[in-house]
């Protein structure tokens, strides 16, 4: 099965569980300018066809594509989508593409021009299954927790011809037995509902893409201004409630050295790299929780630093909790390098199991 990395993080124990291998195909980060001459930038990232193409073949059963991306914030393009539907000739007759499309609805940022067979319904959306030939080959995956905010209620949907659905409905029964009756009848009333005008918007999903455009610019903002490089949403189409950060220097060089590859069982490889240990730092002496990158990415392009630049931060919170990781955030501005600070303030900017 074909991960793109960096890839949601349950993927891939999920594809052993099946009894699948994971094979990985680096998506290509793309600075924005010259880091020699500005300095840390951030950037846009890239499916890189020929590393698609090296790996696809008869062996290939599937494909996750995971749109808007998870960890990324990414929206594949129209044209990256039409490089894997293109990818699918060289795998067998049975490799099917399994769309994780449950942000669909947050696409914050949409690109600037209208893709041929985007959604009505989610501005800067494509479904997979709309490419020409791919409806027969794709399984789309929704998730109410993500659009109504609620990702606890552990209940989504997913679309495709009867032949994929019906295995699923035989699988179901053994993974989880049945959603909550309740459940099932608050998204029942929940979705009729989300069309209508909500809030002094035209519909519940302007007021969900509003609400969060706007808390994601208040985090953007206050990780910018303390020395983070974060995407460009001008330039950058993005979508989901994640801003994957990178690392600046100024901020790298505050991390306390006893933090910096020291042994720790939980890090990949049992060493906390870069990424790691600036979330354990903020973590236990600044007060803010943020998600190192390593487990988003393959164990070997973790050890070989891949990861060390990033981390990811969440800004589906109320106001109040980001307003706390903004103060948290310019106190690590004024500290000096590797000189650490306790920080009474507990901001939580990270993430829960389904996110």
């Amino acid at each position: 099965m074909i991960l793109f990395e960096p890839f949601f993080d349950l993927y891939v124990n999920q594809v052993k569980l099946a009894g699948g291998k994971p094979v990985f195909v680096p998506l290509r980060f793309e600075p924005y300018h010259d880091e020699s001459e500005e300095g840390v930038s951030g950037g846009v990232w890239v499916l890189d066809r020929d590393a698609l193409f090296k790996v696809v073949g008869p062996r290939t059963k599937a494909i996750i594509m995971n749109s808007p991306h998870n960890p990324t914030g990414k929206i594949f393009t129209r044209g990256e989508m039409e490089t894997i539907a293109e990818s699918l000739e060289l795998a067998g007759p049975d490799c099917v593409v399994l769309s994780d499309e449950v942000y669909k609805y947050i696409v914050h940022a949409p690109p600037k021009e209208k893709a041929i067979g985007e959604s009505s319904l989610c501005r800067g959306h494509t479904h997979f299954a709309s490419l020409p030939g791919m409806w027969d080959r794709t399984i789309t995956i929704s998730s109410a927790g993500k659009t109504f905010s609620a990702t606890g209620w552990q209940v989504g949907w997913c679309i495709g011809p009867k032949r994929l659905i019906a295995p699923i409905h035989q699988l179901l029964p053994y993974v989880q037995f049945c959603a909550s009756t309740v459940i099932q009848e608050a998204l029942a009333r929940s979705l009729p509902r989300a069309d209508g005008p909500y809030e002094g918007h035209e519909s519940y999903y302007e007021y969900l893409k509003d609400k969060y455009t706007r808390k994601r610019d208040l985090l953007a903002n206050a990780l910018t201004e303390a020395g983070f490089a974060v995407p460009d949403y001008e330039k950058t189409p993005g979508g989901g409630f994640f801003i994957f950060a990178r690392v600046g220097k100024d901020i790298a060089d505050k991390i306390p050295k006893k933090y910096v590859m020291a042994a720790n069982d939980a890090a990949p490889g049992g060493i906390a790299r870069q990424d790691w240990a600036l979330c354990q730092w903020m973590a236990e002496e600044v007060g803010l929780l943020c998600i190192p990158s390593s487990p988003f990415f393959s164990r070997q392009k973790a050890e070989e630093g891949a990861s060390d630049e990033f981390i990811r931060v969440a800004f589906c919170k109320n106001d109040e909790t980001l307003e706390a990781a903004a103060k948290a955030l310019q106190k690590i501005k004024s500290m000096r390098s590797n000189q650490s600070s306790q920080n009474a303030t507990v901001a939580v900017a990270g993430h829960d199991a389904q996110s």
